[in-house]
């Protein structure tokens, strides 16, 4: 092929070279250096710039040739060098320039191809001391036979010492964590890499014996034996992490036949790569002509790359359910689901790209220490062992808290099962009639679970079917430090690849100090950093409001009285918690904005204006704030009590930085601003007295119905289920009120906030079969309608519509009177 032929050159053939230079531009800026090859060799490039000076205004393709066949050779280092220093040239000329140089240099690579074997072939004739290239092959087998003969002594060894070695460690193992497995995947690695030692140790040893003092021929054995060594390492990694045959100590969640397929590909994969590898540098020190050896590198690495892309697609189930940790998608976090859709994809973009940067590099003459595609499978290799380490001393070091609180669930186990197992105790009686019930101070009595005041389900039905909001530490995939440690983990490990990887493609110096990714990197590290201690941060306080109990307070359907209420310390640490996690948020958010260059400054003064203009402007809202600051000073409310404030009230259920909610026990669930409070009373502290009346006629003896009512209390007190809910007994306060039709005997007890609606029902039960019992009757509410004189003709009817509207009205006045008592029968 014509180095000259513009006329019969493919179309194909520009549009390659017109991408590969476009590739070699991916981070170049208007006016600076695109591609710095002085930098990369500056001795190389100073020498040949010395040996042929050219004027730095003179094109590099305009210069005249100085030999007859200079139109066939490309640029050497030195002009190469010249690309560099391109001042203030466009960036379409310093693309046109760079793509004419690679396009020589394609086209005088491809002149090659036809004759590539038989170039080959002069050039080992002209290494082989017998002047044949077959020689060679010879080499190649002796050093084979030697690495087979040393293979025999590592098996003799596997047997007797290996294998023996490895059952002891393993016996009696059952490994279920990574701590379990990694102590004995890493004898099976030192002992593999005793094995390979050994191997090489007897081939070296056998050939120095044999082989004669040549150097091509050194070259080779040498080639041959470290391309093993590098084959053997690589594998092993690659059969500790898949496990193929170990499936006990596998580390993904894939299965048997999937590990197995995914090693075999990953063996075929090393073993075409680094023989590719090998068999190039051995054509390089062999004296094979550059141009061709650059052809044979990028056919190898294109047969490279086109296996590790099938082996992508082939493996991409396995390798995505590895991701997911055996879960569905749903029960893992957001990265790990997005990376197990796009990780193939991803790969092969990535592979298809670095084989594009290679084969320009390679055309260019630029030397490259690791290849990408190698170099992208080193960094995974080093993720995977680092991530190993971490969570090897992660496991270790929560290992004591993880038994313990296995015991902890074992426990809670065993007693939810002898619970379920024992039988149920017996429900209390229902409470008496509807009209005795209707009797207590208020009217309305305040509501025992939703049966009197709204048709709510009883206490126990509704203890069942209520809705109970889940703890935070339950619904959050980071419920522990020992998990915030393995995240840590995961993200480290990735961020040590990808900066491995970023360091193959941009140079060792793309991090440094003032460079480009110089901002980006310590970006990264404070937002890693940064997500470190708010999640630790948010750990910690939701273990504490968890201890607390503040997000684990019972709510009935209906409840009146606040069974049960948060401490002090619950209530106030979910505001603590999220004034904390706004801090450290907003502290991560500025310290990455100043990293990346950005001027915060004028963000502090913008805060302190807009903070003047809240407290002139929204008064109303600072009240708000400073109210409630002061109520939770105050321990005015706790979260779960029943409390009213004057137009509403109900039990605390959510209180935030300037409102709280109450939950009213009809089901409305009312937002109370703090500083529309004027006054507040708490239901829920310390104690409840409850006096309940009685409605007896007048005959009833008044001593006798207080000593059936101590007796009664003092039985009270031995009730299997309600008997400990009296702080004091059931007693008389005798007569209190005298009525037309009835005298009002009032009686009372004393229990904690809550218990006084379930204990009442039972009060009411026993103390009507009491006086039953003993005769003792309720008195029937009775109107006295004085009618005015009727005209002689008025019916018998119209004096009984009359008499029955009446009664209705009173009655009505009765209700009305017992809705305004504060609607329930407790004071203090």
């Amino acid at each position: 092929m014509s180095a000259q032929g513009p006329a019969g050159k493919p179309r194909l053939l520009l549009a390659l070279a017109l991408a590969l230079a476009a590739a070699a531009l991916w981070g170049a800026q208007a006016g600076a250096q695109i591609l710095s090859y002085e930098k990369l060799f500056p001795s190389a490039a100073r020498s040949a710039a010395e040996a042929q000076p050219a004027p730095a205004s003179e094109p590099l393709m305009s210069r005249p040739a100085a030999e007859p066949d200079a139109a066939n050779r490309p640029p050497d280092l030195a002009a190469y060098g010249t690309l560099a220093d391109y001042g203030a040239e466009s960036v379409i000329s310093r693309t046109t320039e760079t793509v004419s140089v690679f396009r020589q240099r394609l086209e005088r690579m491809l002149a090659r191809a036809p004759t590539a074997l038989e170039d080959i072939e002069r050039a080992l004739a002209r290494a082989a001391p017998d002047g044949k290239p077959g020689y060679f092959a010879g080499v190649a087998l002796v050093a084979i036979l030697l690495l087979m003969i040393g293979r025999a002594v590592v098996v003799v060894l596997a047997v007797y010492v290996f294998r023996p070695l490895m059952i002891a460690a393993q016996r009696g193992r059952r490994p279920e964590a990574l701590s379990d497995k990694l102590p004995v995947l890493a004898l099976r690695m030192a002992i593999t890499l005793a094995a390979i030692a050994i191997n090489l140790v007897v081939a070296v040893g056998l050939g120095f014996a044999l082989m004669r003092d040549h150097p091509p021929t050194a070259t080779t054995g040498a080639v041959i034996l470290g391309a093993y060594a590098l084959f053997m390492l690589v594998d092993t990694g690659w059969r500790m992490t898949v496990s193929p045959y170990l499936s006990d100590y596998r580390i993904p969640a894939i299965s048997d036949a999937d590990a197995r397929r995914l090693y075999l590909w990953l063996s075929a994969a090393t073993f075409v790569g680094i023989a590719g590898q090998a068999f190039c540098a051995w054509l390089l020190e062999m004296d094979v002509p550059t141009d061709l050896h650059a052809l044979v590198t990028i056919a190898m690495n294109l047969v490279a790359t086109a296996l590790i892309v099938v082996m992508i697609w082939t493996n991409r189930r396995a390798v995505s359910n590895a991701i997911l940790g055996g879960r569905r998608r749903s029960e893992v976090s957001w990265l790990a689901s997005f990376a197990s859709l796009t990780w193939a994809p991803l790969a092969t973009a990535y592979v298809l790209a670095a084989w594009a940067e290679e084969s320009f590099r390679t055309i260019m003459g630029l030397r490259q220490e690791v290849p990408l595609v190698g170099g992208a499978l080193l960094a995974l290799m080093l993720s995977l062992i680092c991530y190993a380490l971490i969570v090897y001393a992660v496991e270790r070091a929560f290992a004591r808290a993880r038994a313990r609180d296995a015991i902890n669930a074992d426990a809670a186990r065993r007693d939810a099962e002898e619970a379920a197992a024992a039988p149920p105790p017996a429900a209390a009686p229902a409470h008496a009639s509807g009209d005795e019930t209707a009797e207590g101070e208020g009217g309305d009595g305040g509501g025992d679970g939703g049966d009197e005041e709204g048709g709510g389900p009883s206490p126990a039905r509704a203890q069942a079917t209520a809705p109970r909001r889940a703890l935070p530490l339950q619904n959050h995939p980071l419920r522990s430090f020992e998990d915030l440690a393995r995240r840590a983990a995961s993200l480290f490990a990735l961020g040590l690849g990808a900066y491995v990887v970023i360091r193959f493609w941009g140079g060792p110096d793309i991090f440094d100090r003032n460079a480009r990714l110089d901002a980006l990197g310590d970006t990264l590290d404070t937002l890693f950093f940064g997500y470190i201690a708010f999640h630790a941060a948010r750990i910690w306080l939701d273990r504490k409001i968890a201890e607390e109990g503040a997000d684990d307070v019972p709510v009935t359907p209906g409840d009146e009285g606040g069974a049960s209420s948060a401490s002090r310390l619950a209530t106030l640490l979910p505001l603590f918690r999220s004034a904390i996690l706004v801090v450290i948020g907003i502290a991560v958010a500025l310290t990455a904005a100043a990293e990346l260059g950005f001027n915060v400054a004028p963000i502090f003064a913008g805060a302190g204006i807009v903070g003047l203009a809240i407290g002139f402007g929204a008064q109303t809202l600072v009240r708000d704030i400073l109210s409630g600051v002061f109520f939770l000073i105050d321990d005015a409310f706790r979260k779960g009590e029943y409390i009213d404030v004057g137009d509403v009230k109900g039990t605390v259920e959510k209180i935030s930085v300037r409102s709280m909610q109450l939950r009213h026990h009809l089901g409305a669930l009312h937002t109370i601003p703090f500083g529309e409070i004027r006054h507040l009373t708490n239901y829920s502290r310390d104690w409840v007295m409850m006096k309940l009346p009685l409605r007896l006629t007048y005959d009833t003896d008044v001593e006798r119905v207080r000593k059936l009512i101590k007796k009664l209390g003092q039985e009270l007190l031995q009730h299997p289920t309600e008997g400990r809910k009296f702080l004091q007994p059931l007693k008389s306060q005798g007569v209190y009120k005298m009525e037309d039709s009835a005298m009002i005997i009032r009686v009372k007890y004393m229990t904690r906030p809550g218990d006084q609606w379930t204990t009442r029902k039972l009060v009411y039960q026993k103390i009507r079969e009491l006086f039953e019992k003993e005769g003792i009757r309720f008195a029937a509410r009775e109107v006295t309608v004085r009618l005015p004189d009727l005209p002689a003709g008025a019916a018998d009817e119209e004096r009984a519509r009359i008499a029955g509207a009446a009664a209705r009205r009173v009655a009505d006045l009765v209700d009305e009177e017992a809705a305004a008592a504060g609607g329930g029968a407790t004071t203090r």
